[in-house]
């Protein structure tokens, strides 16, 4: 650990320079100075990006509720995961999280004084957990994932890091699975708490309302593509035009996961060919999403739901704001990010997992097939509500700890 906190520093005051032109200036400030903050003491939460902040969104919310009278930190490495986080209530300090450079995180404990960090999914950082071991903080892991190749990568270091990793007091799981990976890197309370992604509660929407306040026609057959990722934009549009002589009224709605690649998406079309959410100009063929938030009603208001990042390797992103609204969701052969969640779907025939070259099928069957795509959005809805009882678990195990 000693020779990884010289190394990491001689990285960064190397990179210096380089990081001051590569971070904004706001940003640079915001995960390298606090000066801003003002905290006696906090319970500091810490997220990687938009997913973990809207999976640990009823958690954080119950959290302020039952405490009002303690401080509760997020952290976040997104600008639109902090968008997000600092809507969930004003009672909530929201701040990037800080470079995990030893003088920085040790600058940022004396600033935050945790009494508690609640870590989300798999968010490890040596620097980090190095100042909560010397500060006695305990650590807790909630929805905690671990993917095989981190598994085998922490297998390796672990005895490098025992000490860093005795400050983890608790993990809850987010699958068997999981929990099985962390028992063998012998952390000492391990349990399946489930997803807490499945404690999910989104606005109720009536679908012919919001069709009608973003211009769509009833009888539109509309496909959202949630969250793409490079690559996917190109394969939605090619896709249109093989789909349109078998769907006439045919519409398309692309929400990126990252906004600031808006530029690179819109020269992929013709001017002709799409609108932009933020613009109230007359639809074309594709809607391209430009503001953050806005999924939950374009999930509401379509009729298949396809999930992004998953048809390329990028790990796929959350289907379960689209079986919230009991939508057919077709999800990619690169979800290993969320493979329990789509796990459980499959097995009950109420997701499908789809290739590049099998897409325009399954759509065209899922469009043939209205009671199929009805049905497998009113299993979807009912396995999610019959798995929405991990936050009970979560709370019950955090509760120790505060």
């Amino acid at each position: 650990m000693i020779i990884y906190k010289f190394f990491i520093s001689l990285i960064y005051f190397s990179l210096y320079p380089l990081l001051r032109l590569t971070l904004r200036k706001h940003d640079f400030k915001q995960r390298t100075s606090f000066r801003n903050i003002h905290i006696d003491e906090c319970i500091w939460i810490h997220t990687a990006s938009l997913g973990e902040v809207n999976a640990v969104k009823p958690l954080i919310k119950k959290l302020l509720d039952t405490y009002p009278k303690k401080t509760f930190l997020l952290t976040c490495m997104t600008k639109t995961g902090l968008s997000i986080a600092k809507e969930i209530s004003g009672k909530l300090y929201v701040h990037q999280f800080p470079l995990d450079i030893p003088h920085i995180m040790r600058k940022a404990f004396n600033v935050f004084m945790p009494t508690l960090i609640i870590l989300v999914e798999t968010e490890i950082w040596p620097c980090m957990l190095s100042q909560a071991h010397r500060k006695k903080v305990p650590v807790i892991m909630v929805n905690a994932r671990l993917s095989q190749k981190s598994y085998k990568r922490y297998k390796k270091l672990r005895w490098l890091l025992r000490k860093e990793f005795s400050t983890i007091k608790e993990i809850c799981a987010q699958s068997e699975k999981d929990a099985e990976k962390y028992k063998q890197l012998k952390f000492p309370s391990v349990i399946n708490a489930n997803n807490l992604k499945f404690s999910i509660d989104l606005p109720e929407y009536e679908t012919h309302v919001l069709r009608h306040a973003w211009k769509y026609q009833f009888n539109d057959f509309i496909i959202a593509f949630g969250s793409s990722r490079p690559g996917e934009e190109m394969l939605v549009k090619d896709l249109y035009y093989r789909l349109k002589p078998v769907i006439p009224k045919l519409k398309i709605i692309i929400t990126p996961r990252h906004l600031q690649r808006m530029t690179e998406i819109e020269s992929f079309f013709d001017e002709n060919e799409y609108t932009l959410f933020s613009e109230s100009n007359p639809l074309k063929p594709f809607l391209i999403v430009d503001e953050i938030g806005i999924l939950p009603q374009i999930y509401a208001l379509c009729d298949i739901a396809i999930i992004g990042g998953s048809f390329f390797d990028f790990g796929g992103h959350n289907p379960l704001e689209a079986i919230w609204y009991e939508k057919a969701v077709i999800i990619g052969k690169f979800h290993q990010s969320c493979a329990d969640t789509v796990e459980k779907f499959l097995s009950e025939k109420a997701i499908i997992v789809s290739y590049q070259e099998e897409l325009f099928n399954d759509i065209c069957t899922l469009y043939q097939n209205n009671e199929q795509r009805i049905q497998m959005g009113k299993k979807a809805k009912s396995i999610l509500l019959e798995n929405k009882h991990s936050l009970s678990i979560h709370w019950n195990e955090i509760v120790k700890w505060i």
